[in-house]
């Protein structure tokens, strides 16, 4: 049936079937291999470009994670280091008195900061009044101290309006302590 239909077109009329049919070869190739086979490609490309984005980003936090790993270590072997009866009050109550500026607190009232599974921030809110500059930077290096996690996390000075000469001064002096330790 087939072959008569053929045998019955002219020769311009087999060429038009022959490039038709050509065309429509072609098309179904494009839809059914070349097409699918770019779509996959670019997929793939997506998809490495997404995993090296979430590679480069599991780095990072490896990284971090590392360095914070690094600061606990720290921590906990200067906690080791300054002895079990250790506590922030009395530690800033003897740095005063060493500074001569124990007689000026108005007030040190404690605060919980940060904590974790086995450590805590302590935080001691200081107001010293009727200071020197001399006085407060006595104090200030007394404090402060890396070898014994203590730091100075805030601190606001003023002078005082009656006596010009003299500083108030308020701080927050801060230190790490483990959780089954008191205060």
């Amino acid at each position: 049936m087939i072959k008569d239909l053929w045998d019955k077109l002219d020769e311009k009329q087999r060429y038009l079937v022959i490039g038709a049919g050509a065309i429509v070869l072609i098309a179904l190739i494009l839809q059914f291999a070349v097409f699918p086979f770019w779509d996959a490609r670019t997929k793939l490309a997506k998809s490495i470009q997404t995993s090296q984005k979430k590679l480069n980003e599991m780095n990072l936090l490896d990284a971090e994670f590392t360095a914070q790993e690094a600061a606990i270590a720290g921590i906990r072997q200067a906690m080791a280091a300054r002895g079990a009866d250790f506590t922030l009050f009395s530690y800033l109550e003897k740095k005063a008195t060493q500074a001569r500026v124990r007689g000026r607190i108005k007030q040190m009232n404690s605060a919980k900061g940060v904590q974790s599974a086995s450590m805590e921030e302590s935080l001691i809110d200081m107001k010293l009044e009727k200071i020197t500059v001399k006085q407060l930077t006595d104090f200030l290096i007394q404090v402060e101290s890396p070898a014994d996690l203590v730091t100075i996390k805030k601190i606001s000075v003023s002078k005082m309006k009656e006596s010009p000469e003299y500083l108030d001064a308020q701080l927050q002096i801060s230190s790490f302590q483990t959780l089954n330790r008191g205060r």
